[in-house]
């Protein structure tokens, strides 16, 4: 039975994730929570695994988590030129695009961008990370690392996400994400998206322990639905005034 099935492997992989990355996600807290009390920001980039619209503006989380993506869009499709970039160039094509896209970010020295990937060996994902670190920007690595060691890295340097970061977190997926065999068809379920809000969410209990130990209390959402919008107001307006 399916969903059985599904239970039972979600049942492990959380258990797998409590056990196995308390340290790493302690470690990413105190980083998260060392950046915040000095005034610095705390950014998500995701590569489409449901962290973006889970961790930012999310009710139950802190106002000043913000999101951080970039898209470069060229029209100029001329139909018989449909050859591709030779790697050497894409590669460096892709360094650049980066490199604009965190000068017009609002990304500083400091600051913490935590890197959600779950293969952890795109160009564009390695490339943000080392530049983010060039800069002095915090970086936490979010990924399968089975999943890593089972593709080579597309980046140059041949590098992933675990080498390339200041902390990184293994989501304890396995390969190719989906779980459930179906009969005669591919496997279903996922686990990177759920694995991400989980460890997501570990961290930002961490660190917003580790901020109360400093006296420091930052602003946190609240549901709409209990008619909270003064003082969501006020919770906004009161991380404006102070950065937390």
């Amino acid at each position: 039975m399916y969903l059985a099935q599904y239970f039972k492997v979600m049942e492990g992989l959380l258990a797998k994730i409590q056990h196995t990355q308390q340290e790493a996600i302690q470690k990413a807290g105190e980083i998260v929570a060392e950046s915040l009390a000095e005034k610095g920001g705390w950014f998500i980039m995701d590569t489409g695994h449901m962290l973006m619209t889970e961790a930012v503006r999310r009710a139950g989380g802190m106002v000043g988590i913000t999101p951080f993506s970039y898209e470069l869009t060229v029209n100029a499709d001329l139909q018989h030129r449909n050859e591709e970039l030779p790697p050497g160039k894409a590669a460096a094509l892709e360094s650049q695009t980066v490199h604009l896209a965190l000068e017009k970010s609002k990304l500083r020295k400091g600051d913490v961008l935590l890197i959600n990937s779950n293969s952890g060996r795109s160009a564009n994902v390695i490339a943000v990370a080392l530049q983010a670190q060039e800069r002095g920007i915090h970086t936490i690595g979010l990924a399968s690392k089975l999943q890593m060691d089972h593709c080579e890295s597309q980046h140059p340097s041949k590098r992933k996400l675990d080498q390339v970061t200041e902390c990184f977190i293994d989501n304890c997926g396995g390969v190719g994400d989906a779980v459930i065999p179906v009969k005669d068809n591919e496997k279903m379920c996922p686990l990177s998206g759920i694995s991400a809000s989980y460890i997501f969410w570990a961290v930002h209990a961490h660190a917003v322990f580790l901020l109360e130990e400093k006296e420091i209390k930052p602003t946190i959402y609240r549901s709409v639905h209990t008619g909270s919008e003064a003082f969501m107001a006020e919770q906004e307006a009161s991380y404006r005034e102070r950065g937390i």
